[in-house]
């Protein structure tokens, strides 16, 4: 991954041994967690935001670089299509994005540099089910490897990739209530642990806040937190107290806004369940910007295995014992392997862990209660404020449109096969 660090191993291999003991620790430890645990299946969709320069032409302005990108993509046969805010759809751009294919689009969240002839796009991945390795690892690598041929591709600490996430089962694709609370427990216990595996900027970005620390977590203890969601009967209650945001916060200042509100720029967004009920995605926000096949694959794969156990075992945990990366690692790493993930990509994964940086606790009352010292909002740039406003009040939700058109398809052909019998 982009901040990865290599381990040092003495001569007589002695840190290796000492890495080995430390793996049965915690594999013992988390087995007291997650023993057997039965994977809930997903579809997915990702989002990559970069900053693109062609390495052909120098582009004065983002909607000429989308159509080299489209040109660059189609002819290798990778089906894609350009966004348009216009109300009609042609040959090359299209107003309602279809969840078969690439969606392109610019990104106003992000400082582009255009006298650099760099701007900032989002790719929007098609829907996949996940454990169709064979077919969406093959799709990111191809879609990968003709971006890097063709363009520069830059990950600034705006940029990220995200991963949507959606119960698989066609005929019932609704998240159930102890599916939101078993997800809800594991991404606040363990969310120090996926910190230590992200960027030191990353887990400060205005735009992947931290769920633990939200306005109505922050001054719970984990206990607390467990008994709170447990309390909860709605589905779309327990999904608005996950990103629950102060009005007095750098966010909620730069809005505007006066009282509590929902936000969708946590580390975990669970806005679509407000707005949808049970039948939106999840996403997870917080990886970095992926500018390799690998790391984008490696993202998706940790977000799609957290999940799938989470949902199975996240009401066993235990939230009066202290979280550590290695014993997620573990957790992780083994669903992977039981999932059937290619063994090229489940060692990225274990190296991802392997690589954890911790993150420092400030002071013993804060450790008392899970509070640590980079969860605090920092102070936000202009740039960061006009962002905020973009993705609140003009960017399309384009995973959540594709996933819609996903379940609405069946059913339109199913009321034009009944019309055409009734003819």
């Amino acid at each position: 991954m982009p901040h990865a660090t290599t381990p040092s191993v003495s001569s007589d291999g002695s840190a290796r041994s000492r890495h080995h003991h430390r793996d049965r620790d915690h594999r013992r430890h988390s087995m007291v967690y997650f023993e057997e645990p039965e994977p809930k299946q997903f579809r997915f969709c990702a989002e990559l935001t970069l900053l693109i320069r062609s390495r052909r032409a120098d582009h004065r302005s983002s909607e000429s670089l989308e159509d080299e990108i489209l040109y660059s993509l189609t002819n290798e046969g990778i089906r894609s299509q350009i966004l348009s805010d216009y109300p009609y759809d042609h040959a090359t751009h299209t107003h309602t994005p279809s969840y078969k294919v690439w969606t392109i689009t610019s990104d106003h969240s992000i400082q582009s540099k255009p006298t650099e002839y760099k701007h900032a796009m989002k790719f929007v991945s098609p829907l996949f089910r996940f454990s169709s390795f064979n077919t969406w690892i093959l799709h990111f690598e191809s879609f990968m490897q003709v971006l890097n041929r063709d363009f520069e591709t830059t990950s600034t600490h705006e940029c990220s990739t995200s991963i949507h996430l959606a119960p698989l089962d066609e005929n019932h694709p609704e998240w159930s209530r102890s599916e939101i609370r078993a997800l809800s427990k594991s991404i606040l216990y363990f969310e120090s642990c996926l910190d230590a595996v992200m960027p030191l900027y990353r887990r400060t970005s205005i735009f992947a806040k931290s769920n633990r620390h939200n306005k109505q977590m922050a001054n719970l203890t984990m206990a607390d937190c467990f008994s709170h969601l447990d309390s909860i009967k709605k589905r779309k209650n327990m999904a608005a107290h996950m990103v629950r945001c102060d009005p007095n916060s750098s966010t909620g200042r730069a809005l505007g806004q006066r009282s509590d509100f929902p936000h969708s720029g946590y580390r975990w967004n669970f806005l679509n369940l407000v707005h949808n009920k049970s039948r939106g995605t999840i996403e997870f926000r917080q990886p970095p910007g992926s500018t390799t096949p690998g790391e984008a694959i490696t993202w998706i794969i940790l977000a799609v295995c957290f999940a799938q156990v989470a949902c199975a075992r996240g009401d066993s945990l235990r939230p009066k014992e202290r979280p550590n990366a290695q014993t997620l690692g573990d957790w992780v790493h083994r669903e992977a392997v039981r999932a059937n993930v290619p063994s090229e990509h489940r060692r990225r994964l274990r190296q991802l862990f392997d690589d954890a940086m911790p993150v420092v606790v400030s002071d013993s009352k804060k450790a008392d209660l899970g509070l640590l010292v980079t969860t605090a909002e920092p102070p936000i740039t202009v740039h960061d404020k006009h962002g905020l406003i973009w993705r609140e009040k003009g960017e399309r939700n384009v995973a959540m449109e594709k996933f819609d058109g996903f379940f609405v398809e069946p059913v339109l052909s199913r009321l034009l096969r009944d019309s055409s019998s009734r003819l």
